[in-house]
């Protein structure tokens, strides 16, 4: 083995972070794979549902379902019959059983975040309604945690290391996670030093990666009866989000497996141990912001009976990335080598437009129904990297989003029960389809609130979300090598994943104090 030394913690340029986020249609078979731009950039984009005890039961696209039902609708804010503030919070519980390589393992996160505040504000009319509001309001809540703790006879995530280009390709040389694997190509140090090349004698892996964060508009809107039963409306928005990817991977030699001499620690020129652990440890920040605009408007077919549209303009996103990452590599003798790597990053993504559809009947005796259906091509979402450098990745980015993502009809439902002036009783459901093409992780949420008023001015609304579903997504990729070109020439590399099927089940419980404007 040639002998190295260690590197200090040092920034890298942005085709670095390009090598860690490079879409799974250059790298990896299965397209559910949280690090690639095209993922994130459909995530950051969607609004997944707002996050309010009322609004996010009860769909606002035709019904004045809360403060938040402007997101669905600016239009709904003109059936609000009183001016009055809100303040709320939320907690995001996450619980995930994933099965990795036959075994599984339960592991689970949770968030506490402020989910809306705001004021609405209805002048007295003569004839007609015209209502004005502003504030905050959370749509989209990033909560992932996975575990996994397996043997692995086929591939060690050293073997993404070794990938041209890799992110991680000069700290594991330098930390002896990989070697020369010939005169032009690098090998993971797990297949070095056998009589065959690529040999493998598996190894041991555990770790944890958890996905965190959140996204919500500041806007400003209004809603006016514009014609007798028709209300339109618009609102302005400033999108606002953050989101964090936190990895921590371990492979070690749990049986003594690899137990030659051949790797030199000490720089010497002679062999003196193996190998005995690994620990990868990388993070991923992202924030984000866009402007964002909607109009609607909602008529009233006769009294108690609305029909909805509205209509989401496309948003530039501008996003910011940090990123950092380190490798600690034990050997048998103790001696243990480490090196960092960290790096930052900025491009844009164009999100496409919304449109939603909704149909309520409104205070029937003592109940509202609410139901509405989103329309949102996410194949049209795409990324500009603003670097002329780097025209050939976007467009594989490009190419990558509108091949492998659908365009799609989300579905909610919603109905509210008034048992008395002081309390009414909420439930509903929503069908959220996979964005993937022929995707196999449909989505099903089931709500329920309630609303008590504490005081003649004063009311507490509180509602809790179970969304649930199944997925399989990537834990790592990494390079298979082709050896039957030795010694003629390099092995190409043949770019494969390790998946977990995954089983989801995220609860989420809102709470709101209204309160009644004189």
């Amino acid at each position: 083995m040639h002998g190295k030394t260690m590197s200090t913690l040092k920034k890298i340029c942005l085709a670095v972070v390009l090598g860690l986020l490079m879409s799974p249609s250059l790298k990896a078979q299965n397209v559910n794979d949280a690090l690639s731009f095209g993922n994130q950039a459909v995530h950051f984009g969607d609004q997944q549902g707002v996050v309010n005890p009322v609004t996010g039961i009860m769909p606002g696209t035709a019904f004045g379902a809360g403060f938040g039902s402007y997101l669905d609708n600016p239009a709904s804010a003109a059936l609000f019959d009183e001016s009055f503030g809100e303040l709320g919070i939320t907690l995001n519980t996450v619980n995930e059983n994933a099965a990795y390589l036959g075994n599984s393992r339960m592991l689970d996160n949770n968030q506490f975040h402020f989910s809306n505040i705001g004021l609405v504000y209805k002048f007295p009319t003569a004839q007609g309604t015209f209502v004005i509001g502003g504030g905050y309001n959370q749509h989209t809540s990033y909560n992932r945690a996975l575990g996994f703790n397996s043997r692995n006879e086929n591939s060690t995530i050293t073997d993404q290391f070794k990938v041209p280009g890799n992110t991680y390709q000069d700290i594991a040389f330098n930390t002896y996670a990989t070697d020369f694997g010939g005169e032009d190509w690098d090998e993971s140090i797990l297949r070095t030093g056998f009589d065959n090349p690529g040999d493998f004698l598996g190894i041991q892996q555990q770790g944890e990666i958890f996905e965190s964060g959140y996204a919500g508009e500041y806007s400003a809107f209004f809603a006016t009866e514009f014609q007798r039963n028709l209300m339109i409306g618009a609102s302005i928005g400033l999108l606002v989000g953050s989101y964090e990817y936190d990895r921590l991977f371990q492979e070690i030699d749990e049986f003594n497996d690899y137990n030659s001499d051949f790797i030199d620690s000490s720089g010497d020129g002679a062999g003196d141990t193996d190998f005995d652990n690994l620990i990868l440890s990388d993070q991923i920040n992202s924030e984000y912001t866009g402007f964002r605009g909607r109009i609607g408007a909602i008529y009233t077919v006769r009294p108690g009976i609305n029909i909805g549209a509205s209509y989401t303009m496309p948003t530039r996103i501008l996003v910011d990335e940090q990123f950092d990452a380190t490798i600690s590599n034990t050997f048998d003798n103790s001696v243990m080598f480490d090196d960092s790597t960290e790096g930052e990053f900025s491009y844009s993504v164009k999100y496409p437009s919304r449109i939603g559809l909704g149909f309520a009947l409104d205070d029937l005796g003592r109940l509202s129904l609410s139901v509405s259906g989103d329309y949102v091509d996410y194949s049209n979402t795409s990324i500009d990297f603003e670097d002329d450098t780097l025209f050939e990745d976007q467009q594989f980015e490009n190419d990558f989003i509108s091949e492998n993502f659908a365009a799609v009809w989300n579905f909610r439902s919603g109905a509210a029960l008034q048992i008395n002036p002081a309390l009414t009783l909420r439930g509903g459901f929503a069908y959220i389809p996979s964005k993937f093409v022929d995707g196999n992780d449909d989505r099903s949420q089931f709500s329920a609130g309630a609303g008590f008023a504490i005081s003649q001015n004063t009311t507490f609304e509180v509602g809790a979300q179970y969304l649930t579903w199944d997925e399989e997504s990537v834990v790592y990729t990494y390079g298979d090598l082709d050896y039957s070109t030795l010694p003629d020439s390099a092995p190409p590399v043949d770019i494969q994943s390790e998946d977990a099927i995954r089983t989801i089940d995220q609860f989420q419980v809102m709470g709101t104090i209204r309160f009644r404007l004189q």
